[in-house]
Protein backbone atom coordinates (compact mmCIF):
# COMPACT_ATOMS: atom_id res chain seq x y z
CA UNK A 1 0.00 0.00 0.00
CA UNK A 2 0.99 3.05 -0.54
CA UNK A 3 1.60 6.49 1.90
CA UNK A 4 -2.22 7.80 0.92
CA UNK A 5 -3.93 4.57 0.94
CA UNK A 6 -2.65 4.33 4.45
CA UNK A 7 -3.96 7.52 5.49
CA UNK A 8 -6.79 7.38 4.53
CA UNK A 9 -7.35 3.76 6.49
CA UNK A 10 -6.36 5.71 9.49
CA UNK A 11 -8.87 8.40 8.65
CA UNK A 12 -11.61 5.57 8.15
CA UNK A 13 -10.62 3.93 11.26
CA UNK A 14 -11.23 7.34 12.97
CA UNK A 15 -14.51 7.88 11.01
CA UNK A 16 -16.30 4.90 11.69
CA UNK A 17 -14.93 4.73 15.54
CA UNK A 18 -18.47 4.25 17.92
CA UNK A 19 -18.76 6.78 20.38
CA UNK A 20 -19.55 5.61 24.38
CA UNK A 21 -22.99 6.37 25.50
CA UNK A 22 -23.28 9.72 27.07
CA UNK A 23 -19.76 10.64 26.64
CA UNK A 24 -17.76 12.23 23.72
CA UNK A 25 -15.20 9.75 24.25
CA UNK A 26 -14.83 7.07 21.03
CA UNK A 27 -13.77 3.18 20.50
CA UNK A 28 -11.00 3.32 18.46
CA UNK A 29 -9.17 -0.07 17.16
CA UNK A 30 -5.95 0.46 18.65
CA UNK A 31 -4.58 -2.58 17.06
CA UNK A 32 -5.57 -1.33 13.43
CA UNK A 33 -4.36 2.01 14.16
CA UNK A 34 -0.59 0.82 15.34
CA UNK A 35 -0.81 -1.53 12.47
CA UNK A 36 -1.71 0.89 10.07
CA UNK A 37 0.95 3.66 12.01
CA UNK A 38 3.65 0.68 11.67
CA UNK A 39 2.89 0.35 8.20
CA UNK A 40 2.94 4.12 7.42
CA UNK A 41 6.41 4.45 8.93
CA UNK A 42 7.62 1.47 6.72
CA UNK A 43 6.73 3.17 3.73
CA UNK A 44 7.70 6.78 4.70
CA UNK A 45 11.14 6.71 4.04
CA UNK A 46 10.38 5.10 0.37
CA UNK A 47 7.43 8.00 -0.07
CA UNK A 48 10.27 10.70 0.86
CA UNK A 49 13.17 9.00 -1.09
CA UNK A 50 10.66 9.62 -3.93
CA UNK A 51 9.94 13.25 -3.52
CA UNK A 52 13.70 13.90 -2.63
CA UNK A 53 14.41 12.35 -5.96
CA UNK A 54 11.67 13.73 -7.62
CA UNK A 55 12.91 17.13 -6.31
CA UNK A 56 16.66 16.87 -7.38
CA UNK A 57 15.13 15.68 -10.73
CA UNK A 58 13.10 18.96 -11.02
CA UNK A 59 15.76 20.90 -10.39
CA UNK A 60 18.06 18.49 -12.77
CA UNK A 61 14.98 19.78 -15.06
CA UNK A 62 15.25 23.64 -14.63
CA UNK A 63 18.63 23.87 -14.43
CA UNK A 64 18.47 22.12 -18.09
CA UNK A 65 15.82 24.46 -19.31
CA UNK A 66 17.60 27.21 -18.09
CA UNK A 67 20.62 26.19 -19.96
CA UNK A 68 18.88 25.81 -23.51
CA UNK A 69 17.24 28.92 -22.78
CA UNK A 70 20.36 30.53 -22.07
CA UNK A 71 21.55 28.71 -25.25
CA UNK A 72 18.64 29.75 -27.68
CA UNK A 73 18.96 33.50 -26.69
CA UNK A 74 22.99 33.78 -27.05
CA UNK A 75 21.85 32.00 -30.28
CA UNK A 76 19.08 34.64 -31.50
CA UNK A 77 21.31 37.35 -30.27
CA UNK A 78 24.56 36.13 -32.56
CA UNK A 79 21.65 35.64 -35.85
CA UNK A 80 20.39 39.50 -34.43
CA UNK A 81 23.79 40.63 -35.24
CA UNK A 82 24.10 38.84 -37.74
CA UNK A 83 21.05 40.09 -39.61
CA UNK A 84 22.18 43.66 -38.44
CA UNK A 85 25.76 43.35 -40.16
CA UNK A 86 24.18 42.25 -42.83
CA UNK A 87 21.63 45.06 -43.38
CA UNK A 88 24.91 47.46 -42.58
CA UNK A 89 26.75 45.62 -45.69
CA UNK A 90 22.93 45.92 -47.66
CA UNK A 91 23.61 49.59 -46.79
CA UNK A 92 27.21 49.99 -47.93
CA UNK A 93 26.69 48.05 -50.96
CA UNK A 94 23.72 50.23 -51.78
CA UNK A 95 25.95 53.32 -51.03
CA UNK A 96 28.25 52.01 -53.13
CA UNK A 97 26.11 51.11 -56.36
CA UNK A 98 24.22 54.89 -55.86
CA UNK A 99 28.17 56.20 -56.50
CA UNK A 100 29.14 53.89 -59.24
CA UNK A 101 25.79 54.70 -60.90
CA UNK A 102 26.82 58.59 -60.31
CA UNK A 103 29.43 57.94 -61.60
CA UNK A 104 28.95 56.21 -64.59
CA UNK A 105 25.67 59.11 -65.53
CA UNK A 106 28.50 61.61 -64.94
CA UNK A 107 30.99 59.98 -67.33
CA UNK A 108 27.94 58.74 -69.80
CA UNK A 109 27.16 62.64 -69.76
CA UNK A 110 29.98 63.97 -70.44
CA UNK A 111 30.89 61.77 -73.05
CA UNK A 112 27.56 62.68 -74.86
CA UNK A 113 28.88 65.77 -75.05
CA UNK A 114 32.23 65.20 -76.34
CA UNK A 115 30.51 63.22 -78.93
CA UNK A 116 28.36 65.71 -79.82
CA UNK A 117 30.39 68.87 -80.13
CA UNK A 118 32.98 66.28 -82.06
CA UNK A 119 30.19 65.49 -84.52
CA UNK A 120 29.56 69.49 -84.67
CA UNK A 121 33.00 70.48 -85.65
CA UNK A 122 32.75 67.60 -88.15
CA UNK A 123 29.31 69.04 -89.42
CA UNK A 124 30.70 72.38 -89.85
CA UNK A 125 34.23 71.55 -91.74
CA UNK A 126 31.51 69.30 -93.74
CA UNK A 127 29.46 72.57 -94.44
CA UNK A 128 32.64 74.78 -94.65
CA UNK A 129 34.03 72.71 -97.31
CA UNK A 130 30.90 72.35 -99.12
CA UNK A 131 30.24 76.10 -98.82
CA UNK A 132 33.94 76.61 -100.31
CA UNK A 133 33.07 74.19 -102.94
CA UNK A 134 29.25 75.63 -104.20
CA UNK A 135 30.98 78.72 -104.69
CA UNK A 136 33.70 77.48 -106.74
CA UNK A 137 30.75 75.22 -108.80
CA UNK A 138 29.09 78.19 -108.80
CA UNK A 139 31.74 80.35 -110.46
CA UNK A 140 32.40 77.68 -112.53
CA UNK A 141 28.94 77.37 -113.72
CA UNK A 142 29.27 80.82 -113.83
CA UNK A 143 32.12 80.61 -116.31
CA UNK A 144 30.91 78.35 -118.18
CA UNK A 145 27.66 79.95 -118.81
CA UNK A 146 29.94 82.93 -119.75
CA UNK A 147 31.91 81.04 -121.98
CA UNK A 148 28.53 79.08 -123.69
CA UNK A 149 27.38 82.94 -124.41
CA UNK A 150 30.45 84.17 -125.82
CA UNK A 151 30.64 81.25 -128.08
CA UNK A 152 26.97 81.64 -129.30
CA UNK A 153 27.59 85.51 -129.43
CA UNK A 154 31.21 84.62 -131.69
CA UNK A 155 29.14 82.36 -133.69
CA UNK A 156 26.52 84.80 -134.37
CA UNK A 157 29.07 87.85 -135.46
CA UNK A 158 30.33 85.40 -137.72
CA UNK A 159 27.45 84.46 -139.33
Amino acid sequence: MDVIQIIDELEQEFVSSKNFLWSKKTLVNMDRCASLIAELKANLPSAIQEASYVLSKKEQIIANANDEANKIIADARYRAEQMVSGSELVKQSEQQAGKILNDATRKCSELYNVTRNNVDKMLKSVETYLDQNLLVLRRNREELDNAINRLQYDEGRDN
